[in-house]
Parts: C-alpha cells; sequence; structure tokens
C-alpha cells in the first residue's frame, strides 16, 4: 500500500487523527489533528496524496504555502509542461537567478521566464534574513522559481505561493473581510 488516500470526510478526519499522534509529522501538525485534516485537504486539491501533503504544505500568515521543491514537481508532472531551466549568474551584487517553464498552450510552446537578482532581495530587505544570509544562491532560485511557475502554471497551483516566498513577507492583516453577523443582530 503506497499511498493512503481518503474516499470521504470520515477515513480524512480518521486519517488527520492517525498522522496527528505520529512523531513523524512535522511539528507543527503534532496533536493537531484538524491543522493536519486542513493540510492533507489543501495538498489533495493539488494533487498530492496525505503524506506529501503533510510534509510540503505550511501555513504562513494563515494561508497554505508549498515547499519550492514541492511546486516544481506538481509543474512537472503536468502535461503540459515542456520543460524548466534555472540558472544562477552573476557574482555579489549582480547575481540574479532565472527560471524558465515551457508549456504547450494551443498547439505552441510557450516560454515564461522570471528573474530575481540580489538587488531585488535587497530591495525587499530580505538579505539580512537567517536563509537569505546562510544560502543567498538557493533563495534567489526559489523566488525566481516560484514567480516562473506561478505565472506559467496558475491552473496546476491554484494560486498558491511557496513557502520561501510567504516567509519573507511580514504578517499581513486581511482588511476589507465581509463581517459576519449573529441572527439577532441581522434583525
Amino acid at each position: 500500500m503506497n499511498n493512503i488516500v481518503p474516499k470521504d470526510y470520515n477515513e480524512l478526519e480518521k486519517l488527520a487523527k492517525q498522522y496527528a499522534s505520529s512523531n513523524l509529522v512535522p511539528k507543527t501538525y503534532s496533536g493537531k489533528p484538524l491543522d493536519c485534516l486542513v493540510a492533507i485537504q489543501a495538498g489533495m486539491s493539488l494533487g498530492l496524496v496525505p503524506w506529501q501533503s503533510l510534509q510540503n504544505i505550511a501555513v504562513i500568515n494563515g494561508k497554505p504555502t508549498v515547499f519550492g521543491d514541492a511546486l516544481i514537481g506538481l509543474v512537472r508532472r503536468h502535461p503540459d509542461c515542456k520543460g524548466i531551466k534555472e540558472t544562477i549568474d552573476g557574482e555579489g551584487d549582480d547575481r540574479t537567478a532565472t527560471c524558465t517553464v515551457k508549456r504547450l498552450q494551443g498547439g505552441e510552446i510557450e516560454e515564461i521566464t522570471k528573474t530575481f537578482s540580489w538587488r531585488d532581495a535587497k530591495k525587499a530587505d530580505l538579505t539580512t534574513r537567517g536563509p537569505w544570509k546562510s544560502y543567498p544562491d538557493r533563495m534567489l532560485q526559489m523566488r525566481a522559481r516560484g514567480f516562473a511557475l506561478r505565472d506559467g502554471f496558475p491552473d496546476a497551483l491554484a494560486g498558491v505561493i511557496t513557502r520561501e516566498e510567504a516567509e519573507d513577507y511580514p504578517e499581513m492583516k486581511v482588511v476589507n473581510e465581509p463581517e459576519i453577523k449573529s441572527e439577532e443582530q441581522a434583525k
């Protein structure tokens, strides 16, 4: 049995409870069956099986996100994906990561190319943060990748952004959220 996939809500709920009691799930899901359930459901909506969902879905600032490597995996298995190329060129402040994704679109191969430079990272005030200091090229790569894959395959990714990108944003407040009134307030 390679991949356990729940057939209905009751099976999903049971599976989430079992995963939540395991020491093998990420700490953010340990002891939290409802969080496991939501992560599994979010991942399954993208085509991930439950185990992949728990390993690759993270909630950052209240939004489900996907780790950069899962994002590229989702795109690579899309039938219209015809290739992905990533490079990093230059040195120091002139380093730039480039990601080009090829997609079959209406019988033609469309190329979507996005870049992210060290200057972009400085402008966004990212370069002094932990992973940016420790792994600058990887972080540049993840940012260029996220932009290219999301622009090229919005149908496959359903608007989900990379965890790496979400972690770089300050915590956001929701504005203009519809007010939910109780029955008494509605009268």
